[in-house]
């Protein structure tokens, strides 16, 4: 039996199909592009099998064809337009039929499918405006008060997701991700069919380093609910493979103080690329390094320990050597494609 991962040439999802096929499984990687070359190797030297279907979340006929590519015992939906102001502003729908109605059309798949396990990837971004005031965000407990498109739709699928396992008595887990940062996230907003469009600071400064630039930082730091992507796509197999759900939603994220990490992560860029320079940006300078939002709250992560016995890595030095790691294998090649 596979598991069905949609978007899976994406971050999360690419995340997700290299964890399942190092764990020897069989997968169905769903997406409008394959995987660049460097990720399809990577991938293909794996123990498990990976088929993948091309085809648009929105073409029923084509997300047919992903759940006859295999016999289907469980999806892993993580497709989505990660949209930014611009995108928001020129193709409000199709943010919202992919991000909503390719959500719907996920689960009605997997209904006629009789497949008995659906996660369903949200965002920590659905707490919207309550990001940005003291506190944990917690699953129940925390005003979601949503206000970018993008954290709208997030929401919006959230709660569609929640209402059709009630009705169709369907086994459906959403989870709330932090910022991930490592590997496989590419600047989607420089890409033909990019749906990605924040490019996330870690990756940026992993970018520069490969090639050899030199990082201009901007004066303020800012702090997100950071959380290592390798762990993301373990925690959401996991989710995938839980005996129960004992709750709907989750938070999915490391639980830790990032304070000093853009820093950090510098350091230990320069330490292991020699060509990598990085400086804060003088004044009246325009940083070459940008920061997709404001400083953030954390969320609270208690939930998904209690129930599933999985805590993301905390370790910032061994999240930093991981990503580093795989940026010397394959960061030139990848950040190149």
């Amino acid at each position: 039996m596979a598991i069905l991962v949609t978007g899976g040439s994406g971050y999360v999802g690419l995340n997700v199909v290299d964890a399942l096929a190092r764990a020897g499984r069989e997968v169905v990687s769903f997406d409008m592009t394959r995987p660049p070359p460097v990720a399809a190797a990577q991938l293909s030297a794996l123990p498990g099998r990976v088929h993948p279907v091309d085809g648009d979340l929105l073409d029923a006929a084509a997300l047919e064809r992903a759940f006859e590519a295999a016999p289907i015992e469980a999806v892993i939906h993580t497709a989505a337009v990660t949209s930014g102001p611009a995108r928001e502003s020129t193709e409000p729908q199709r943010v919202f039929q992919v991000n909503v109605l390719g959500t719907i059309g996920v689960l009605e798949a997997a209904r006629r499918a009789s497949v008995r396990r659906v996660v369903v990837t949200s965002s920590g971004a659905a707490y919207g405006e309550s990001l940005y005031r003291p506190g944990l965000m917690q699953e129940d407990a925390t005003p979601v008060l949503p206000t970018t498109l993008y954290a709208t739709t997030k929401y919006a699928a959230e709660r569609t997701a929640r209402r059709l396992a009630e009705l169709w008595q369907l086994e459906i887990a959403c989870a709330r991700l932090g910022t991930l940062i490592g590997p496989w996230e590419r600047d989607g907003a420089a890409h033909a069919h990019g749906v990605r469009d924040n490019f996330g600071p870690h990756s940026q400064l992993a970018r520069m380093a490969v090639m050899g630039g030199e990082a201009v930082l901007p004066p303020e730091e800012c702090t997100r609910d950071w959380v290592y992507a390798p762990d993301v796509g373990r925690a959401l197999v996991l989710l995938a493979d839980a005996p129960t759900l004992p709750h709907g939603i989750y938070n999915l994220s490391a639980g830790i103080d990032w304070t000093g990490d853009i820093a950090a992560w510098c350091a230990v860029l320069a330490a292991r690329f020699p060509g990598f320079r990085h400086r804060i940006a003088r004044a009246g300078e325009t940083p070459n390094v940008h920061y997709t939002d404001r400083a953030r709250s954390p969320m609270a992560v208690d939930r998904f320990e209690a129930d599933h016995a999985f805590v993301a890595t905390r370790d910032r030095a061994t999240i930093h050597r991981g990503f580093a790691d795989w940026a010397a294998r394959v960061g030139r090649a990848w950040y190149a494609c």
